[in-house]
């Protein structure tokens, strides 16, 4: 994995995380699945492959486990950020404690399962990071955009 990969991963999971934190307004519903298919789709065109060529099945494993613990704490996270709306009617939405908690259990996992992967002789590649990270960012959305319709109207 070459660094200008790294940075731009690093650079898309700082954009995420500050727009998390930060309060920022949110479209009833918005479009959930935009960014993770952008990255998807990047992930897949990058080099190196999703698996490793000397254990596929291995790699299969850790791929589905780093792509389901991804998307199952983006639901969670998802479930946790704040969600309110302005008098004007805008949906606003921050991150709190327990997303900051959540984000870093998410970092905890998917180093472990790397470190796991690299101790069997896998190799970390950029695509199958890029589908981790879009799991994870899809799962935020999806609960968001749900919640985002019970939200009642400002007072």
């Amino acid at each position: 994995m070459d660094i200008a990969r790294v940075l731009l991963i690093a650079l898309v999971v700082v954009l995420v995380v500050v727009r998390r934190f930060g309060g920022r307004p949110l479209k009833d519903g918005g479009r959930p699945w935009v960014l993770p298919a952008v990255l998807v789709f990047i992930g897949l065109g990058s080099g190196g492959g999703l698996l490793a060529p000397a254990h596929p099945l291995l790699g299969v494993v850790l791929l589905a486990a780093e792509i389901g613990v991804a998307f199952g704490l983006g639901l969670l996270m998802g479930r946790a950020m704040t969600l309110w709306r302005e008098p004007d009617g805008t949906l606003w939405t921050k991150g709190n404690r327990v997303v900051l908690a959540l984000f870093v259990l998410s970092l905890a996992t998917r180093a472990a399962l790397a470190l796991l992967g690299y101790a069997a002789g896998i190799v970390p590649h950029t695509g199958p990071l890029l589908l981790t990270v879009a799991s994870w960012i899809l799962g935020q959305g999806l609960v968001l955009a749900a919640r985002s319709h019970r939200v009642p109207a400002a007072a």
